[in-house]
């Protein structure tokens, strides 16, 4: 079961018993017919439920076993803000742009969405991966298959036992074209089994976005509780997909 609570245990699901843990579901394409995986198709996802500040997990590593199919914006894997309050403290664990998966932190910067990216070198769509956060005071990690992809140190958001909330696991699609296949997620805590030695981050020609704060809401991807049928107005992430390629072909760079 999901722990919500601020003891910081363990915790495991490998949707044996279909989506298990994640049974906050929105959109009505949550695959989980086949034992051991959940596929989502359209505009659908599960989570675990954002039922206030202590709801899903705080500092720890979050490894993900997960195949992105398709190459445009849609499936996401990501750590929604317990309280289920947004703008706020979202962690991407990997999401899809233009064919390139990355990962992202958001953060609410006077009631607008701020964020700043990572994009992943060398991982390639239709194919399990291991993607995995490490959130650290002051530190994001994001590896996929073992290998730092990525770091951030700046706006990292505290967890609930650090005077902050936690963020609650969730996973979901937002195209016709692209689909999420999820065959387990894992969760330990800061300084247990499998949390992340500190590594520094080798040097890349990867990319990354940095947004700065915007008053219009609607310059990011659906949010879950978007999805779900929320007050939150419904984005328009394709026109953003399209104005950040457009910005990529005109000067060279990812950016909006």
């Amino acid at each position: 079961m999901a722990i919500n609570n601020e003891t910081d245990q363990p915790f495991h699901e490998t949707f044996d018993n279909g989506s298990g843990a994640l049974s906050h579901h929105w959109g009505n394409a949550v695959d989980t017919s086949i034992p051991g995986q959940i596929t989502l198709t359209g505009t659908s996802g599960t989570m675990e439920f954002p039922g206030g500040p202590t709801a899903g997990h705080g500092y720890g590593t979050y490894t993900v076993d997960a195949k992105l199919d398709g190459s445009e914006a849609g499936p996401a894997v990501l750590l929604w803000p317990g309280d289920d309050q947004w703008p706020g403290q979202e962690i991407d664990v990997v999401e899809m742009l233009g064919g390139r998966q990355y990962g992202t932190l958001h953060w609410s910067n006077g009631g607008s969405d701020a964020y700043e990216s990572r994009f992943f070198d060398g991982v390639s769509n239709g194919e399990f991966h291991q993607y995995q956060v490490v959130w650290e005071p002051g530190r994001l990690t994001y590896k996929v298959d073992g290998a730092v992809q990525g770091v951030l140190t700046d706006n990292v958001p505290l967890d609930h036992d650090a005077g902050g909330i936690n963020n609650a696991i969730s996973v979901m699609n937002s195209s016709d074209s692209t689909s999420l296949t999820v065959r387990s997620v894992d969760y330990q805590p800061l300084g247990g089994t499998g949390s992340a030695e500190v590594v520094q981050p080798q040097p890349a020609t990867v990319d990354h976005l940095v947004q700065a704060p915007v008053s219009d809401p609607g310059l990011d991807q659906p949010s879950p509780a978007a999805a779900a049928g929320s007050p939150d107005a419904p984005v328009d992430w394709n026109a953003i997909a399209a104005l950040v390629m457009a910005n990529y072909e005109a000067t060279g760079s990812w950016h909006l």
